[in-house]
């Protein structure tokens, strides 16, 4: 029997969605570079015609790609804190939840976003826009987030979700490249002090000046 062709058989019925896992899949451990249509092909059993079929190029594959990429980890971090109602703490298990996602195989390559990031400075402008909007996206999740503590309370008012959510996402991307380049896990607990720490800043209350007699 040819190789991979009980796959191929079953090729065809799958569709784009299928095949668009697996693509992600791919891209995480290969990179933009590493990153083609035979691969793909030898991953998955389709034919360099019939994946063409789905993706006119290479970049219009990168760009869905990283599409449907941005989609998986914001549900990734939807369902890891699912249960969880206040806004104070569920800032506070952001880098918790992000050294889930690096380690839990949400994605091959750990990281996706990070990895690409290696490959964004050569990338074209469209793929290297891509990632940009990526990483103002779950900076804007997590400001979302510090927005809903200032309507309830919970968080100062004069405090600047877009600058929290900067601050979160470069805690995250440190331990992150941290983490891929010792795999040494614990970095994500030596860090949590530091985003206790902004969080803090934005709950405490504004000490109001005493007037002198």
């Amino acid at each position: 029997m040819p190789k991979n062709s009980r796959v191929a058989t079953r090729a065809p019925e799958r569709g784009r969605a299928n095949l668009v896992v697996e693509a992600v899949q791919l891209l995480s451990t290969e990179g933009i570079e590493g990153m083609s249509i035979g691969k793909l092909a030898e991953r998955t059993g389709y034919s360099k015609g019939g994946i063409m079929a789905h993706f006119s190029s290479k970049q219009e594959m990168i760009l869905a790609l990283i599409e449907e990429s941005v989609g998986m980890a914001r549900e990734f971090f939807r369902e890891q804190l699912k249960d969880v109602a206040s806004p104070t703490v569920r800032l506070s298990r952001t880098l918790e939840t992000y050294g889930k996602y690096w380690t839990s195989g949400v994605f091959e390559g750990g990281d996706l976003f990070l990895n690409l990031a290696v490959d964004a400075i050569d990338a074209k402008d469209e793929i290297a826009m891509a990632l940009r909007k990526a990483a103002r996206t779950f900076i804007s999740d997590f400001a979302a987030v510090v927005r809903i503590g200032q309507a309830t309370g919970a968080f100062r008012a004069d405090a600047d979700p877009d600058d929290v959510g900067e601050k979160l996402m470069s805690l995250c991307v440190g331990c992150g490249w941290t983490y891929r380049m010792t795999g040494e896990r614990r970095i994500f607990e030596r860090m949590q002090p530091a985003v206790d720490a902004i969080v803090a800043d934005i709950a405490r209350k504004r000490e109001t000046a005493v007037p002198q007699a």
